[in-house]
C-alpha cells in the first residue's frame, strides 16, 4: 500500500510537471546566439522508470525551444571519485555529474571541476546563493564551482512521549532538551532512570557509526590541524584519528555506554532504519538525525507529529558544527563559458535555480500536500538560495499546509538561518571507507568495557592510511 502511495504521489507531480510543458514551450526562444553541447551526467539510466525518462526528454525539448542552437547529450554517469579523476584529467568527463557533498573541496582543490561563477551571474543570482553553500562549494576566493541539488542539515530526533515521562518538559509543554553533549549523556541518564528506555540509540553497524562520529568529533575540535583527515604540504592525504581531540571524542562514545548507559541494547545491529524505528516506536528518546527524514519515526512509524520535534545538534566544548549533506551538481574543468552559460539554462529548467512560475509553484504544493496526508511533518527548506521572493513562495506554501507546532522545530531552522551553529560537509575523502573504520571501533568501545581507545584508534589509523596510500596518494 505505501508503495502505492508513493507511485500515484510521484505520477501526479510528473503530471504537473509534464503539463507545464506546452507554457514552456510557448515561451519562445530565449538565446538564439548561444551556441555549443553539453553531455547530461545527470540523465537517467536506461533501467529508470518511463516517468523519469519522459521527464528528462521534455527537458531537452524545453532547451531546444528556448536555446536552439545548444545540443544536449544524454550521458548516464555514476559518480565515484576514484572514477572520475581520470575522467576529468583526461578530458572526458560529463559536462554535469552529480557527486556527494564529501568531494567538491577535493575536486576544487586539485582543479579536476569547472567554474561557474561567470554564469551564476550571467543568470542574476550569483548574489543570491547562500554562504554557507558557498563555503562548501566554492574556493578560497569565493570562485563557484558547484550547486546543491538536495541536502540536510544533522540534529536530532526526539520522542516527546519519553521526555514527557522522564520529566524533561517546561511550564509551555516544550522539552527542556540537551544544547551540549555533556547534557545529552546526562539527560539521556535521566530518560534511562525514568522511563528503562535508551536515552539514544546510536546506530553502529556498518558505515552509520563512525559517519555519526565524525560530527561529535568536530564538536571536540576535530577540525583545521587536528581534522580527522588533511592533505599535507606535500598534497598527501593524512589520516589523523588519534589526535588528542579524536581520542576525546571516542571516550565520550565509550562512556555513553560504560559510564551513563543511554544506548539501545542492540547499537552494534542497529541501522539508519532501525534507529528511526526505535524512536517512532518509544523504545528511545533521542536519535542524532536530520531535518530530511523526520518523515520516517512519524509517517513510517506511527509517531504522531505531535509527539514529535527536530532539535540542533548538541554543542561540545570546541563549538557547534553540524553536518550539511547531500548531492551537488558539478561540472567538468574543461567546460567553456558558453557551456557555463547553457548548462545553467538547463538547471533553470529543471527548477534548480531560484525562479519561479505557476508550474513550479504546483508543484511544491502537490509535494507538501502529499507530505501532509501521509502524517509527515511539513517543515520549512533550507534554502541554497537568499532569494526573498522565491523563499517567501516556498514559506507560504509551507504555512498552508503545515501540521505541526513549529515551537518543536523553531530551534533548529533558527541555528541554520542565523549562524548559531556552523556547517560543515562530510570529510573530504574516501569518506565511506573513514567511517568503516571509525564505525569498527564504537563496535569495540560499546562491547567491551575495557577497551583501549587509543591501541584501537591507532589500529584503524593505520587501516585507513594505508587505503589513502593504495587509492589517492597514487595520483
Amino acid at each position: 500500500m505505501k508503495r502505492l502511495k508513493n507511485l500515484v504521489s510521484w505520477l501526479l507531480i510528473v503530471c504537473l510537471m509534464l503539463a507545464a510543458l506546452p507554457l514552456a514551450l510557448a515561451e519562445g526562444v530565449i538565446d538564439e546566439g548561444l551556441s555549443c553541447t553539453i553531455t547530461l551526467g545527470n540523465w537517467p539510466p536506461d533501467t529508470a522508470p518511463e516517468a523519469e525518462k519522459a521527464l528528462f526528454e521534455n527537458y531537452r525539448a524545453i532547451m531546444a525551444r528556448q536555446y536552439p542552437n545548444v545540443t544536449l547529450v544524454p550521458d548516464y554517469y555514476s559518480y565515484t571519485l576514484s572514477n572520475y579523476v581520470p575522467m576529468a584529467k583526461g578530458g572526458t568527463a560529463p559536462s554535469i555529474f552529480q557527486p556527494p557533498f564529501t568531494d567538491p573541496q577535493l575536486l576544487i582543490s586539485q582543479h579536476l571541476v569547472g567554474d561557474v561563477t561567470d554564469a551564476l551571474a550571467a543568470f542574476g543570482v550569483l548574489d543570491k546563493f547562500s554562504p554557507s553553500y558557498v563555503e562548501m562549494l566554492a574556493d578560497e576566493n569565493g570562485r563557484i564551482y558547484g550547486l546543491p541539488r538536495d541536502g540536510y542539515v544533522l540534529g536530532m530526533h526526539i520522542n516527546l512521549n519519553l521526555f514527557r515521562e522522564a520529566g524533561l518538559m517546561d511550564e509551555n509543554g516544550l522539552p527542556l532538551y540537551p544544547k551540549t553533549l555533556q547534557e545529552l549523556a546526562e539527560y539521556g541518564q535521566i530518560i534511562r532512570e525514568k522511563t528503562g528506555k535508551a536515552g539514544l540509540v546510536f546506530p553502529a553497524s556498518e558505515t552509520y557509526g563512525g559517519w555519526l562520529f565524525t560530527n561529535i568529533a568536530w564538536n571536540f575540535g576535530c577540525v583545521g590541524e587536528s581534522a580527522l583527515e588533511y592533505q599535507d604540504e606535500d598534497g598527501r592525504w593524512v589520516c589523523n584519528f588519534t589526535s588528542p581531540e579524536c581520542i576525546a571524542a571516542m571516550e565520550y562514545i565509550r562512556d555513553l555506554r560504560w559510564k551513563y548507559d543511554i544506548l539501545n541494547a542492540d547499537a552494534t545491529t542497529t541501522d539508519w532504519a532501525g534507529a528511526h524505528s526505535l524512536l517512532g516506536t518509544g523504545e528511545a528518546a533521542m536519535n542524532f538525525a536530520a531535518d530530511d527524514s523526520v518523515d520516517q519515526p512519524t509517517a513510517n512509524k506511527g509517531l504522531p507529529v505531535e509527539d514529535f520535534a527536530l532539535i540542533p545538534f548538541p554543542a561540545g566544548d570546541f563549538g557547534r558544527y553540524a553536518l550539511a549533506g547531500g548531492t551537488c551538481y558539478m561540472f567538468a574543468p574543461n567546460i567553456t563559458k558558453d557551456q557555463g552559460v547553457a548548462l545553467m539554462a538547463y538547471l533553470r529548467i529543471l527548477g534548480k535555480l531560484p525562479f519561479l512560475d505557476e508550474d513550479i509553484i504546483a508543484g511544491m504544493r502537490a509535494d507538501y500536500a502529499a507530505k501532509r496526508d501521509r502524517g509527515a511533518p511539513v517543515l520549512p527548506a533550507i534554502s541554497a538560495w537568499n532569494d526573498e521572493e522565491y523563499n517567501a513562495a516556498k514559506q507560504a506554501i509551507v504555512d498552508e499546509y503545515c501540521n505541526v507546532d513549529m515551537r518543536l522545530y523553531n530551534d533548529f531552522f533558527d541555528s541554520v538561518t542565523q549562524g548559531t551553529i556552523s556547517l560543515k560537509s562530510e570529510e573530504p575523502v574516501f569518506a565511506q571507507q573513514l567511517y568503516r573504520e571509525l564505525t569498527a571501533v564504537i563496535q569495540r568501545m560499546i562491547t567491551r568495557e575495557g577497551a583501549d581507545v587509543v591501541k584501537a584508534l591507532q589500529k584503524a589509523q593505520d587501516s585507513f592510511q594505508e587505503y589513502l596510500d593504495d587509492e589517492i596518494n597514487d595520483y
